[in-house]
């Protein structure tokens, strides 16, 4: 069996890491980067099973190169490239996963190529997806799904820095400027991103978070599978972009300053893109996560009716992570598919969202053998372990 993981970041790292750890069956593993020391970083993993290469993953002959003998295909790189490695894929006939790009509008294409697809299967969107598919497949009836993604620092980074971010910079900044998307009402309704403000208790020992709205394509995805179930509202919120408040807010304010924008602008004579000088400038900036510690966490409220009662659900992945081991909740999911595709346990063609294909009883028991993730359950206020 082989696969390959198309980028060597830090997701992607992880998600080579949990192939090596959780699945010895696998018998290579192709890690691709632009960046070769990268993808040989990785490689340290497990030298007998993981073969670094460098590609580019905005050139198609290069990313068709590198999967046309694989089993399954992962791409973790920048979700603006995903549609480089879609079009490998369908010209492979290559089974794919990515972690976000949305690109639904392939489905008929992935249909006619015979090609199985899951789409956005990361963390959030992914997980969540999961999360919410078990809170409504426990009801007869639903109201509202309302998502939650938060992380709780426990230890802080050896190193300063100026800035952090705990994902890609360029989605940070794509998460504070566009408009959130909620759906009410059978209606889907922009409002202002970094709005909805709300202080709410999650379990411990995440405790109590300030979150807001943001854009996720999750809410999308959810409201057009389950709108049949009398579904009136979903919406996604996170804390500050996954870092401490006044950490999070230091990219808020470099939105509202312009530095998020495309846009060119003019400076002594050169003609410069904000958003490009300033992810330019983050790459002098060393690694700032050296030595963190915290934990992160996924949850789906599920408000719904259940033989004629009121039933309020609550369902929640937490992991333990630290610097080494990168988000979990991020990694695990392309993981776990990733490994079921190149199975052969997933084949039904077409582009689909987690929740339209995956079983989320098992995905969760799946999820639950990582020996640092709790899946928690909450009905009525009574919170249980789950046992999954």
């Amino acid at each position: 069996m082989k696969i390959v993981v198309l980028g060597a970041g830090r997701v992607g790292y992880a998600i080579v890491e949990d192939l090596i750890k959780y699945y010895s069956d696998i018998d290579e593993i192709i890690v691709g980067d632009i960046i070769f020391d990268k993808a040989v970083k990785a490689s340290k993993l497990d030298p007998e099973r993981i073969t670094p290469v460098k590609v580019d993953a905005s050139k198609l002959d290069e990313v068709i190169n590198v999967i046309r003998r694989c089993d399954s295909f992962i791409n973790a790189t920048y979700y603006g490239l995903a549609r480089i490695s879609i079009e490998a894929s369908l010209k492979t006939g290559i089974p794919y996963l990515d972690l976000g790009s949305g690109l639904y509008r392939y489905h008929d294409a992935f249909l006619e190529a015979g090609v199985p697809a899951i789409l956005d299967i990361g963390g959030a969107p992914g997980l969540i997806n999961i999360l919410a598919k078990y809170g409504v497949d426990s009801l007869d009836d639903v109201e509202y799904i309302h998502l939650y993604d938060v992380n709780e620092e426990v230890k802080g980074p050896n190193v300063n820095a100026p800035i952090r971010y705990k994902y890609s910079p360029e989605t940070v900044l794509d998460e504070a400027t566009m408009p959130a998307v909620i759906y009410r009402d059978g209606k889907f309704i922009r409002v202002p991103p970094l709005t909805g403000f709300e202080e709410r208790q999650f379990p411990e020992p995440i405790g109590v978070k300030k979150v807001f709205y943001i854009y996720h394509n999750e809410v999308e995805t959810l409201a057009r599978t389950f709108r049949d179930r009398g579904l009136k509202e979903i919406w996604y919120k996170i804390d500050a972009f996954n870092l401490p408040w006044e950490e999070g807010m230091k990219w808020k304010l470099l939105a509202e300053l312009g530095f998020a924008k495309n846009d060119p602008i003019e400076v002594d004579g050169v003609t410069v893109s904000p958003r490009k000088v300033l992810i330019k400038l983050l790459e002098r900036i060393p690694d700032a996560w050296e030595g963190w510690e915290g934990y992160e966490l996924l949850e789906a409220e599920v408000k719904g009716y259940r033989g004629g009662d009121e039933v309020l659900i609550r369902v929640s992945a937490i992991a333990e992570i630290n610097w080494r081991t990168g988000s979990t909740l991020t990694a695990a999911p392309p993981a776990i598919v990733g490994y079921w595709l190149a199975k052969g346990k997933y084949n039904k063609p077409g582009a689909y969202p987690p929740e339209q294909i995956l079983d989320s009883r098992e995905f969760l028991a799946e999820l639950a053998r990582r020996d640092n993730v709790k899946i928690l359950y909450e009905e009525k206020r009574d919170i249980l372990e789950s046992s999954l």
